[in-house]
């Protein structure tokens, strides 16, 4: 598919029919997306419920930056009407700002650095599971068990878990590519209601002195002059796991592809650390897994578009973050790129809360796998495959030579 497959315009602006939810070989949507953005900056896609694409990085920020117009009452841009209201994601402000202040300090980079230790404890613990065998499934053996072992840490929940959250998480996410796993996905999140549900009541029933982690924070806050109500704290916590679990995975799997292929990326990794944080920023931009969903609050003339009250729009970031018109030579991985002004975290009042943390969990996890695996490769020549809908590889088998 590329932008000759255009076949009408609405109100003027180009239509595709362009199909985000299928699996594909890895990095088709990059090159699909390009020849989309290089014709127009604005479609109107057909596909499924049909939706705005936006695919280009300044018309993507001018909308982060305009929540009054491009309301986040939906993020997902094939479901205009979810049946949930999540906090602080379906927020708008003023009142989203009253969450965020109860929310931003438990993820700022004072508490976060503070979690490093253990971040790196953690991490040398998944690797500890497979590094002996020369060989592992990249997306399930680290990059999913990985970020939620720190997020239960966070979370002040058993590490013994993270096989329950592992599975609630991928059952949601693959609901989006798999319309006949809407039961899965519901019963995925009821379940996931219910495990905070019992972990608050256990708890008030305790009546102890509230711990330091993240469930006890919200627990004890206060939303202006009141506590939060029980059905918030659910809200937060169920929202949290299912928006910094996933994405860090997938983040991890296309990064992890990039330096299994790249033999020269892959030595710097592992000898020159100093790189760590320009290189973090560059996988951010480079490998973007948010491709944002809005829904418009009014009718707009956006650029020339009619858009329409209750409309859907993608800011597909995958696309804007390879824009030329920002980023020279946008294809090329350069680990030492400088001001490199990526929105990945999205912007706006909405940009995501969790940016240090998955930061640090990217960064100590690059770390800790190339003092141990400094070299490895792609196990075999099975295709890889990118999932639709929610970006991220569906398996990444890799191999390394063995000490034993």
């Amino acid at each position: 598919m590329d932008a000759s497959d255009r076949a009408a315009e609405r109100g003027g602006c180009p239509v595709v029919t362009y199909d985000i939810m299928s699996p594909r070989p890895v990095l088709t949507g990059v090159r699909e997306m390009a020849d989309l953005r290089e014709a127009a900056p604005i479609y109107w896609n057909d596909f499924g419920t049909g939706f705005w694409m936006l695919t280009r990085y300044d018309e993507c920020r001018e909308a982060y930056q305009s929540p009054d117009i491009f309301g986040s009452d939906s993020v997902i841009p094939l479901d205009p009407n979810p049946g949930y209201h999540w906090i602080p994601t379906h927020v708008a402000p003023p009142e989203h700002s009253g969450y965020r202040q109860i929310l931003n300090p438990p993820f700022s980079p004072r508490t976060v650095n503070a979690l490093a230790p253990r971040m790196r404890e953690l991490c040398n613990q998944t690797i500890d599971k497979f590094i002996d065998a020369g060989r592992c499934e990249l997306v399930s053996d680290f990059a999913a068990v990985y970020p939620t072992r720190v997020f239960l840490s966070v979370l002040g929940l058993p590490a013994a878990d993270d096989g329950l959250f592992v599975e609630w998480v991928d059952t949601v996410f693959a609901g989006f590519t798999d319309p006949e796993g809407q039961v899965r996905t519901l019963a995925a999140v009821t379940a996931m209601t219910e495990y905070f549900v019992n972990l608050v009541a256990d708890r008030r029933a305790a009546r102890r002195d509230p711990g330091e982690d993240f469930v006890s924070h919200l627990m004890t806050a206060k939303f202006g002059d009141r506590p939060l109500r029980d059905d918030e704290i659910l809200q937060m916590c169920v929202v949290l796991v299912l928006a910094g679990l996933d994405t860090v995975k997938s983040q991890l799997s296309y990064t992890f592809h990039h330096l299994a292929t790249t033999p020269a990326h892959r030595y710097r990794m592992a000898t020159d650390p100093s790189v760590l944080p320009t290189a973090v920023e560059e996988f951010l931009r480079a490998f973007p897994i948010i491709q944002d969903g809005r829904k418009l609050t009014r009718d707009t003339n956006f650029h020339g578009c009619p858009m329409k009250k209750g409309d859907m729009v993608q800011l597909t970031l995958g696309s804007a973050m390879r824009d030329p018109r920002v980023f020279p030579n946008p294809d090329d991985v350069d680990l030492d790129r400088e001001a490199n002004r990526h929105f990945s975290f999205a912007a706006g009042p909405h940009r995501c809360l969790g940016a240090h943390l998955a930061r640090a969990e990217m960064t100590i996890a690059l770390e800790a796998w190339h003092r141990r695996i400094p070299d490895y490769r792609l196990a075999d020549d099975s295709p890889v495959l990118e999932r639709g809908g929610a970006a991220g590889l569906v398996d990444l088998q890799l191999a390394w030579d063995s000490a034993g």
